[in-house]
């Protein structure tokens, strides 16, 4: 937007007037009425409220009289002046306001020095590539605060910032670091955090509210996405409902509030963990061999894919020495049963609240869930035993992915592990799973993929869509139709992604895959390049089933 530079003088006084009047009315809003006594004031707070209010729309009127036309076309916010829409509504107002009369720096108003020293790090390339961080300035009223947020970024090695609502686009007070940190804008914070799902980021709010973890305490997660609020409000209630989780700083002094760019500073100083810190420190007995491939079709538990059959190898040599775990393992095999302690080794950090993919979507304690997501990256599972070799166990019955590090094997004792009529809390409230069919021609599609070796997406979409299908916040569902049935239930009709594969569903009752058809365009499958080495099956598929 043009700057103050380019106003005349009148146009100068005309909006100084109209900002001072705005103001004034906003310091009624922060005003504290509890210890006043309004035998004091000259007027009681509703009529002091009412004369703030008509002052502040005069000075917007007046501003049909400016020489600048974008003076002039702020003159149409004065109907838009209304107290009863609250101290947001009023922030809204002035932000134009402000910007116009010069929000944008000068030179003069900062010390910097005439040539950065420019530090090429290795360490800084592998922590966005590794930890890829963004950050989100949401509905930032002043540009001095979003240079800030910019120079801060770039220091701590941001991939991006996203500007959302009316934050204002960097100006000089990024100090040129918006020419070195990407940004983009949204018009709408639940744009940028469904881009930012859709991308596989974890949001997270910098606030202080009830029930923030402390910014001491949190681990963040591998691929983070941080929002920062208004400069009074803070982040939205509703970006906060949004989010994954809130972060607060420990704050010891009276104020309970930091300037936004402060307190990101704070923030980015704690948001990168090093990476070969994370995880158990435990040396591995040995790995499962033909375990699940992609962890979205492995089992959230394994007593739900019997099918499933896998090799845990054990370790020749422990410790330096033989291991002699064939010894170890004698006897196991007169157990039916046997828990196993793994490592979830793809796991990327954790949260103290989840959302189980079972359920209504709500956030969980993670300690009340199964999430593979956990401080210690260990699990624990209970597999059926098939067959003991020297020193490999053949299991059913698992949800292990391919190459998971075993850490211990202990047998399964009914009377001592098995309790029948225990309660299951949240899990005893939410709906039996949804049956699951096959078309006829999803039957055969299926069954053909099946015999070239493509067995997963039977058991993605027995553990996706089973529980809360159009769940579209924790899985790929486009193309969602609903339709009213003569009873008053709906009917819906989707899509569902499984890498590069896409079935076409009909929900009601149940679950009934109608087709399956490839997620590659024409183009792309005409394009030599194969990222994920399937093309070839993709086209003799299309030969297949047209």
């Amino acid at each position: 937007m043009t700057g103050s530079q380019d106003l005349s003088a009148n146009d100068r006084k005309l909006l100084a007037a109209a900002i001072k009047c705005g103001r004034e009315l906003e310091s009624e809003f922060a005003r504290d009425w509890s210890d006043a006594d309004p035998r004091n004031e000259v007027l009681p707070p509703p009529m002091r409220m009412k004369m703030f209010e008509e002052t502040f729309r005069t000075s917007l009127s007046a501003l049909a009289s400016a020489d600048s036309p974008l003076a002039r076309k702020l003159s149409e916010l004065a109907p838009k002046v209304d107290a009863k829409l609250g101290p947001r509504h009023l922030m809204g107002l002035l932000v134009p306001l402000e910007r116009l009369a010069g929000r944008s720096a000068r030179d003069e108003e900062f010390l910097f020095s005439e040539k950065d020293a420019l530090n090429e790090s290795a360490i800084g390339d592998s922590l966005r590539k590794n930890q890829p961080r963004i950050v989100v300035c949401e509905n930032l009223r002043s540009a001095f605060n979003v240079g800030a947020i910019f120079r801060t970024a770039e220091t701590f090695q941001a991939n991006e910032v996203w500007l959302t609502g009316y934050t204002s686009e960097p100006q000089k007070t990024a100090m040129g670091t918006d020419e070195l940190v990407p940004y983009k804008k949204f018009d709408r914070t639940e744009a940028a955090i469904e881009e930012a799902r859709q991308l596989g980021y974890s949001v997270i709010a910098l606030e202080n509210t009830p029930g923030a973890v402390s910014l001491e305490e949190f681990e963040w997660p591998k691929k983070s996405i941080l929002i920062l609020g208004n400069e009074r409000f803070g982040v939205d209630s509703q970006t906060t409902k949004n989010c994954d989780h809130t972060v607060a700083i420990s704050m010891l002094g009276k104020k309970n509030s930091l300037n936004v760019g402060v307190a990101f500073g704070i923030a980015a100083s704690r948001w990168r963990t090093p990476v070969d810190t994370v995880g158990p420190s435990h040396t591995p007995i040995g790995f499962v061999e033909g375990g699940h491939t992609v962890p979205q079709a492995a089992p959230r538990q394994g007593a739900y894919a019997p099918e499933t059959v896998a090799r845990i190898t054990l370790a020749a040599r422990f410790d330096g020495r033989p291991s002699n775990f064939e010894q170890a393992l004698s006897d196991l095999d007169g157990f039916e049963r046997a828990w196993i302690i793994f490592g979830f080794n793809q796991s990327e950090g954790w949260l103290p609240k989840v959302r189980p993919p079972r359920g209504d979507g709500t956030k969980r304690g993670l300690f009340a869930t199964r999430s593979p997501h956990r401080p210690n990256r260990i699990g624990l599972s209970c597999v059926r035993v098939l067959k003991v070799d020297g020193r490999t166990l053949t299991v059913a019955e698992h949800d292990f992915l391919d190459g998971t590090p075993i850490y211990d094997i202990k047998p399964y004792v009914p009377d001592a592990d098995a309790f029948a009529e225990a309660r299951a809390g949240w899990l005893d409230e939410i709906a039996e799973a949804l049956s699951i069919s096959e078309s006829a021609l999803a039957k055969a599609q299926l069954d053909w993929l099946d015999g070239e070796n493509e067995k997963r997406i039977r058991a993605f979409v027995a553990e996706q869509l089973s529980h809360q299908p159009l769940d579209d916040g924790r899985k790929r569902v486009s193309d969602i139709e609903s339709t009213a049935r003569a009873d008053g239930t709906n009917s819906y009709h989707f899509v569902a992604a499984f890498r590069t594969w896409r079935l076409e569903v009909a929900l009601h009752t149940g679950i009934e895959i109608l087709r399956v058809f490839s997620g590659y365009s024409d183009a792309e499958l005409a394009d030599p390049t194969d990222p994920y080495s399937d093309k070839d099956l993709h086209r003799r598929f299309r030969i297949q089933f047209g």
